[in-house]
This record gives C-alpha cells, sequence and structure tokens, in this order.
C-alpha cells in the first residue's frame, strides 16, 4: 500500500513538472521574448502574432490527439510524442531565421502543449486519486507556476547571454529532463472499462443532476451548457494569449520598462498559482459554477485594467484581476464540466472543450493587426473585456442539464433541484 501510494504522488510530480516547463516556454513567455526577436529579425507584429496563433490553433485542434493516442498507445506512449514533438519546437525556435521555421515551431510546440498537458495529466491524476478537485488544483498551481518562471528565465537567460536564442535552448534541455520524467513515471497501456462504467463520484457540493450516470458525449454536446463551458475556457485562453502575447509591447510602449512589465506577467502567474492552490480546496465546498462567475468577473477588470495602464496602479489591477481569473477558471471549468456530465465521457469532453477553444487563437492574429492598422493594442484588450462580460452573464444564467429520455420514465417524472 505504502509503494502505491508513493508512485501515486511520484507520477504527480513528475507531471505536474511536465505541465511547468511547458507552460513556462509557451504562453506565457512567447510575448516576453517576441519584442526582441521582432527587432533583430525585422518581423512586424503581424506576422508576431501569427506565431502566436498557429500556437493556439495547434494546441486546440491537437487536444483531441490524447484521447485517441491514450485509447490506443496509452499515456506513456502519448507522452513519449509529446516530448519529441516539445524539444524538436524549442529548438526550430532557437536557430530560426525565418518566419516560416518560426511558425512550424510554434505549431510544433502547440501540439506538445495538448499532447503534455492538461488532457492526459487530469485524465491520470482522476484515475489515482480520490479528492480529485484538491489534485487537479494542485496540478494546475504547479502548472501555473511556469508561468511565473517563463518570464523570469527569460530576463536571467538574456541578462547573461544578450541574446534570445539561448532562452530557447535552455528549453529543449527543460523539456527533455521533464518529458523523460513523465515517461517513466505514467502509467502503461491502460484498461479503460472501468473509466467508462464506474458510477461518477461527486467530489463536492454539485448541484443534483439527475441521470448523471447516463451522460454520453453525444448527449452532452447535445445541452447548451455545454457550450456555455467551453466559451468560458476559450474566454480565458483568449485573454491569456492576448495579454502574455502583446502585453509587454502594449506597456513598453507607455513608458514601462520592459523588466518592470515582464515582472508585471511574472506577478499576474504568480497570483494565479496561489489562487489554483485556494480554487481545488473551494471545489470541495462550493459550486464550480460560482468559481467561474467570480473568475469570469476578475478577468473582466483586469483586462480593462491592462486597456488603460500607465503605470503600475492599472498594471495592479491587471496582475490582480486576471490572476485571480487564471486561478479559479481552469479548476472551475473542468470540475463543472466533470459535475454535469459524469466520469464516463470526461476525457472526450475535455478534449473536445480543448479542441473547440481554438477559437482563442483569433486574439493574438487580430492583435498583430490592430497593432500595425491603428497603432494601439488597447482595443484588442477591451475586446477581451467585453467578451468577458458577456460569458459572465451567459453564466450567471446557467442551469444544470436535465438528461431527458422517453425509454426512460423516471427521468421524466424527476427534475434536478
Amino acid at each position: 500500500m505504502r509503494t502505491a501510494i508513493s508512485h501515486r504522488w511520484l507520477t504527480f510530480s513528475a507531471l505536474s513538472l511536465l505541465f511547468f516547463v511547458v507552460t513556462a516556454g509557451t504562453f506565457s513567455s512567447l510575448g516576453v521574448v517576441l519584442p526582441e526577436m521582432v527587432r533583430e529579425l525585422g518581423w512586424n507584429w503581424t506576422q508576431a502574432g501569427a506565431g502566436y496563433t498557429v500556437l493556439g490553433v495547434a494546441c486546440g485542434l491537437a487536444s483531441f490527439m490524447p484521447a485517441v493516442l491514450i485509447r490506443m498507445f496509452g499515456v506513456r506512449g502519448t507522452m513519449i510524442v509529446g516530448t519529441l514533438a516539445l524539444a524538436t519546437g524549442f529548438g526550430a525556435m532557437a536557430v530560426t531565421h525565418s518566419v516560416g521555421l518560426y511558425l512550424a515551431a510554434t505549431a510544433l510546440v502547440g501540439t506538445a502543449f495538448a499532447l503534455c498537458s492538461t488532457v492526459p495529466g487530469t485524465h491520470v491524476l482522476t484515475d489515482l486519486f480520490e479528492k480529485r478537485s484538491f489534485v487537479v488544483g494542485a496540478y494546475f498551481t504547479i502548472g501555473s507556476l511556469g508561468g511565473v518562471a517563463g518570464p523570469l528565465i527569460y530576463v536571467a537567460v538574456h541578462g547573461m547571454t544578450q541574446g534570445w536564442r539561448p532562452y530557447w535552448i535552455t528549453f529543449v534541455v527543460l523539456s527533455l529532463v521533464a518529458g523523460v520524467g513523465a515517461i517513466l513515471t505514467s502509467p502503461g497501456r491502460r484498461d479503460e472499462s472501468r473509466h467508462r462504467t464506474e458510477v461518477p463520484e461527486q467530489p463536492g457540493p454539485a448541484e443534483v443532476i439527475e441521470g448523471l450516470k447516463d451522460w454520453t458525449v453525444r448527449r452532452a454536446l447535445r445541452t447548451p451548457q455545454f457550450y456555455v463551458i467551453v466559451f468560458g475556457y476559450t474566454t480565458y485562453l483568449l485573454v491569456n494569449t492576448t495579454a502574455h502575447g502583446f502585453g509587454v509591447e502594449h506597456l513598453t510602449e507607455r513608458g514601462i520598462s520592459a523588466r518592470d512589465a515582464a515582472f508585471m506577467l511574472s506577478l499576474e502567474a504568480l497570483i494565479g498559482s496561489g489562487v489554483s492552490v485556494l480554487g481545488g480546496m473551494l471545489g470541495e465546498k462550493i459550486s464550480p459554477k460560482l468559481l467561474m462567475i467570480f473568475s469570469l468577473g476578475a478577468l473582466t477588470v483586469g483586462m480593462w485594467g491592462l486597456a488603460e495602464a500607465h503605470g503600475w496602479g492599472l498594471m495592479s489591477v491587471f496582475a490582480v484581476g486576471v490572476g485571480l481569473g487564471f486561478g479559479l477558471c481552469f479548476v472551475a471549468s473542468t470540475m463543472l464540466l466533470f459535475n454535469y456530465f459524469g466520469r464516463g465521457p470526461n476525457l472526450e469532453l475535455f478534449s473536445i472543450m480543448c479542441m473547440l477553444s481554438t477559437t482563442a487563437a483569433i486574439g493574438p492574429a487580430f492583435g498583430g493587426w490592430a497593432r500595425d492598422t491603428l497603432g494601439s493594442f488597447s482595443q484588442m484588450f477591451l475586446l477581451c473585456a467585453a467578451a468577458t462580460a458577456a460569458l459572465l452573464v451567459a453564466t450567471v444564467f446557467m442551469r444544470p442539464p436535465v438528461r431527458r429520455a422517453a425509454a426512460a420514465p423516471e427521468f421524466v417524472a424527476e427534475r434536478a433541484a
């Protein structure tokens, strides 16, 4: 028993470390590196923003791949493919001199993000642990600490080398070390029969939902609640990629030093990491719907602060608002999906949610175009705030889904409280 518990926590540690590395080297820090890359390579911001868009699109379109590969080859095989893609992508970023190779590198890293992080990670951890909300919260917390580390690692590496290429070489090494650890500790080919048939456990005081164990992927996709959750998750990604992609350049254009702007992004990620722990604990006590409402409200205020920032006052509003939203949104959407539709279809539904969230990739593409055309990133940040406010209203009025089946009179007679 003691050995099994130790191995379970070793798996948790390895998966969390890999999530940390992936987060540090992708969405959280690419925008910190981009200003130097743009100036040295002579790109415009439309081209630079296209890389962020490709990163997001690749991550979203590849999000169903883990579900397929896990069913076919197990978690370990999926991790092998993801680690190779991650190291290759960072290596291509380090040697790039052209927009084409830059876009190819972001495509590889985006694909690796999907294969190495949330989908296989939550799949394994919800199988291994009973306190699922707490463990998922801790997993996202450690992963989100990569968002704290990424900009700071760049500042340190750039200070020592006076260049941006060594930063990407550093992540080639980190991705190989973390990837091998995850491969060695992840379960082998798993028997999915229990995963598909087990009656789902309620991890917290979830709202009463009739027929929970009978949800299928197809039935869940017919409910509006699924799409509210998906668009809430998508809105977070829109905010994250846009703010991290252009926040540093936006603030330096307003007279703030690049070092202070990078520190602000790390502070925002640090707040998000701390709140993720709290979110995991609150997930055991409070409805994830309430957590999502609060997170969307915080994101709205935070993005307004970034759009209007000229100094540390509104920069702090951004760091606190988006940090709070960051810390709660992943846990809230993951557990809300689990509570509403159960364990059976969760792997596929989570993968579909990640795939549909690819639409968030329009943010960096539009943001780069807006900067080149209008001379400012402010309009894009305000648009993100408006989209988040709209999802906040939809979430407030959302109710638990009720499965109706003509062949099952008991479900017709009963309704959720």
